[in-house]
C-alpha cells in the first residue's frame, strides 16, 4: 500500500511529468485502478503512425515499476501484438527485462542484489522518458 509521502509525491511527479517537452508526444493519464498508476500513449519517432499504450504500475515509488502494453480499445494486456520490439522488451513473454522495470528485477534477482534499479530524483519522469527512448532508438516494429 503506498504511504500518503508516495502519493504526494506521485501527484507532483505526474504533473512535472506533463510538463516535459516530451509530453507533447503524449497522451498521459493517471490509472484509476492502482494509486501509483499511470498509462502512456506513445510512438516511436520514426513511426509515427504506430501507436502504443503502455501502462506503469508501481507498488512502491522508490522501486521499479511493472510495465505492460495494452490494447488501445479494450484495455487488455494479453497480447503480444500490443508491444512494440525494442531492445529488452519480451512480447512473446509479455515483460520487459530491462533494470528499470519490476519485471526485469523479477527475471533477474541478482539485479536487486546488484542495487541495479537506479536512485532517480523523480521515478515517474524516468520511467516515461526510458520508455520513450527504447521507442525511439531501438524500435523493430510491432510484435505479431
Amino acid at each position: 500500500m503506498a504511504t500518503d509521502f508516495e502519493l504526494a509525491l506521485f501527484e507532483r511527479q505526474f504533473e512535472e511529468a506533463r510538463a516535459l517537452p516530451e509530453a507533447g508526444r503524449w497522451n498521459l493519464e493517471r490509472d484509476a485502478s492502482v494509486p501509483l498508476g499511470v498509462t502512456a500513449v506513445m510512438h516511436p519517432r520514426l513511426a509515427p503512425s504506430e501507436l502504443f499504450k503502455a501502462r506503469l504500475r508501481w507498488t512502491d515509488l522508490f522501486k521499479p515499476p511493472s510495465l505492460k502494453f495494452v490494447d488501445l480499445t479494450t484495455g487488455a494486456d494479453n497480447r503480444s501484438a500490443t508491444w512494440p520490439q525494442c531492445f529488452g522488451f519480451r512480447p512473446g513473454s509479455l515483460d520487459a527485462c530491462l533494470p528499470w522495470t519490476a519485471e526485469g528485477h523479477s527475471l533477474h534477482p541478482e539485479w536487486t542484489a546488484a542495487g541495479m534499479y537506479p536512485r532517480v530524483e523523480a521515478p515517474v519522469q524516468f520511467a516515461l522518458l526510458s520508455l520513450q527512448f527504447a521507442l525511439d532508438n531501438s524500435y523493430q516494429g510491432r510484435a505479431s
